[in-house]
């Protein structure tokens, strides 16, 4: 008789599983400086990928090239900013200002990118981990550039330092 209860409760603890909701990102938790590091060895240089969320609304992203002894930002290769809109646990970012470094060098300073057209809509999902400390942002993949896209990218939080240069 024990076996059965088995078959009984199983199915039910997964129909359980499967209609627990992902939390809703609010903009009170998506708010400060969230950062995507990655040691790039052969350059002995730090890539930064970083997002700062204000609670008005704006965003800035900027990737950037550090220093990995003194954490000294070096040049920039981005530097977006723009409006975000939070629905759900879906983000859409509309870019006000893109700048791109365009030059033969890795990075450039500032003064030194280049004005692009901007993106006006670009939805992403968000999900928080480990306590809200980590930022998970999903893009829709294109599938003319499936094998250079990333899907997932993690950003860890960071204190909040507004990055703005305009």
């Amino acid at each position: 008789m024990k076996k059965y209860h088995i078959f009984l409760i199983l199915p039910l603890f997964f129909l359980w599983i499967s209609c627990v909701e992902e939390e809703v990102i609010e903009a009170q938790n998506l708010y400060g400086n969230w950062e995507n590091y990655f040691y790039l060895e052969n350059q002995d240089l730090n890539k930064v990928d970083t997002y700062v969320f204000d609670l008005d609304g704006k965003y800035y992203r900027s990737i950037t090239f550090k220093d990995p002894e003194t954490n000294q930002i070096l040049g920039y290769s981005i530097y977006l900013m723009g409006n975000y809109v939070l629905e759900g646990n879906e983000l859409v970012l509309n870019e006000e200002s893109r700048l791109f470094n365009l030059g033969e060098e890795l990075y450039e300073d500032i003064e030194g990118l280049s004005e692009l057209d901007v993106v006006e809509y670009t939805a992403v999902s968000l999900a928080f981990k480990s306590s809200r400390q980590i930022l998970e942002i999903t893009k829709t993949c294109s599938p003319l550039l499936s094998s250079i896209c990333i899907p997932v990218t993690s950003y860890n939080r960071k204190e909040y330092n507004l990055i703005t240069l305009f």
